[in-house]
């Protein structure tokens, strides 16, 4: 079989005659680099799903049992998943704002527990040693603290840096822009948050430390699990809020007979109460 002859090349003198080609940059498929719309938009596509059926339920007082059921179904794992979702921006955006903090906590008090072991070492007498090791048990915490505080909660730190006015007062702010040395902050009392701390001491006993800070401890996942269960309230419908306000007079017949029968019914009231006075 023969083989396919190249295309013929332009000769040079005829290369101001014919205009070259315009080079085509190489188009990517849309989806590549890019998040898709539902990924990106996950919460907003439940926030409308929940609506929509929501809406549903609430104006149409028609549907069939079992389409009902199904609907309600549909409604409480759409606002489940709302939930979770919603939950998640929310421990996402508090690691974001505090992680800076918790780093320089994590760095001070690392270098607290290396201080309170050497010095450790240097005591001879058990009423040192006894202190000492309980400088160290603690400093263990601080460091324990640091790592393992709730991350879906606000972080307190648990040494904040006092930031000098021009007037000479001290502000005390949450975490410092960079890491102090030891020495400078060598007798630096412990603030924080004072229930986390004996939590978190309390978790270290009980090696639940991973548990306190994903936030799946017995009480918080109970807790959550029953929020979650409950069934998502819906408004009753217009047939039957309608149907559930106080009516006044006789619904038969057309307008006319309804004016009359609401006057007869006047009528009648008025006279047996003139009978009444007059007895």
């Amino acid at each position: 079989m023969a083989t396919k002859r190249p295309n013929p090349s332009v000769h040079p003198s005829r290369h101001a005659q014919v205009p070259e080609e315009p080079r085509r940059k190489k188009q990517k498929p849309d989806n590549l680099g890019k998040k898709s719309f539902k990924k990106a938009h996950t919460v907003n596509d439940l926030k409308s799903q929940v609506r929509s059926l929501r809406r549903m339920l609430e104006h149409n007082d028609d549907l069939p049992p079992n389409v009902r059921i199904e609907k309600e179904r549909a409604l409480r794992t759409a606002q489940h998943e709302l939930d979770e979702e919603q939950r998640a921006k929310k421990r996402s955006d508090m690691i974001g704002r505090w992680h800076k903090i918790r780093f320089f906590d994590r760095q001070k008090a690392t270098k607290r527990l290396k201080r309170a072991k050497k010095e450790l070492q240097g005591f001879e007498s058990d009423k040192e040693r006894q202190e000492a090791e309980k400088k160290v048990h603690d400093a263990q915490i601080d460091v324990d603290y640091a790592i393992y505080y709730p991350l879906d909660l606000p972080y307190k730190p648990l040494f904040p840096t006092n930031k000098k006015n021009k007037d000479g007062t001290s502000e005390t702010q949450n975490g410092s822009e960079e890491p102090e040395d030891a020495d400078d902050k060598k007798d630096a009392e412990r603030q924080g948050d004072a229930e986390m701390w004996a939590k978190v001491k309390q978790c270290a006993e009980d090696g639940t430390l991973d548990a306190l800070r994903n936030g799946k401890l017995a009480g918080e996942a109970n807790d959550q699990s029953g929020k979650l269960e409950s069934p998502a309230p819906t408004m009753p419908s217009k047939r039957k809020r309608q149907k559930e306000k106080p009516e006044t007079g006789d619904l038969h017949g057309n307008r006319r007979e309804r004016r009359a029968a609401q006057a007869s019914a006047k009528e009648e009231s008025d006279q047996d109460s003139e009978d009444g006075f007059f007895e």
